[in-house]
């Protein structure tokens, strides 16, 4: 059994590699050069946004009322891709169920920025690369990260990823935690 521990303000967290056993958990890549899909331009320019509002230590908690707090924060760098150097951010509702904080959902976002302009959206890739929701025990990992590079690809999970963040990052922005 794999397990690697992912660190953030929200939470030190050991992450369990064997429960990667849905349907769609087989690698269909192994390598560093896979097709690996964006996010699309419009959830890209929420995401700038989201970025945009991290403080110094690369974190953020958004508030919206009638809604669970967003909590957006770098949680890796330099993870070497075909595209250039990239930092991971989550991105996460949290709830306290029993004492515990719950991941309503998390996604963790690839993001190689080579922008020169904020609204150069041309020039920044956002690539989902994983998906937890506590209360159902998912956790979906579409591209495997080992030794800060990118080592393998589950083109199934990948799909539906880019899907749920094009609709999570809007309902975001119309849900008033951009303001």
């Amino acid at each position: 059994m794999e397990q690697k521990k992912v660190n953030g303000k929200s939470g030190g967290r050991t992450i369990d590699e064997s429960r990667n056993t849905r349907p769609g958990a087989q690698p269909e890549n192994k390598g560093a050069n896979f097709f690996m899909k964006k996010i699309n331009e419009q959830s890209t320019k929420v995401f700038c946004k989201l970025l945009s509002k991290l403080d110094a230590d690369n974190y953020a908690k958004l508030q919206s009322e009638g809604y669970m707090p967003l909590v957006i924060e770098m949680v890796g760098e330099n993870i070497q891709t075909q595209f250039g150097a990239a930092k991971l951010y989550s991105l996460a509702h949290y709830y306290v169920q029993n004492g515990d904080l719950m991941r309503d959902p998390e996604m963790v976002f690839i993001v190689v920025d080579n922008r020169k302009e904020k609204k150069d959206f041309e020039n920044i890739l956002v690539i989902p690369q994983m998906y937890q929701q506590d209360n159902l025990g998912i956790y979906e990992e579409s591209i495997n990260i080992q030794n800060g590079k990118l080592s393998c690809y589950k083109k199934f999970w990948h799909n539906g990823h880019c899907k749920f963040a094009a609709e999570w990052l809007r309902n975001i922005s119309r849900q008033g935690f951009l303001q």
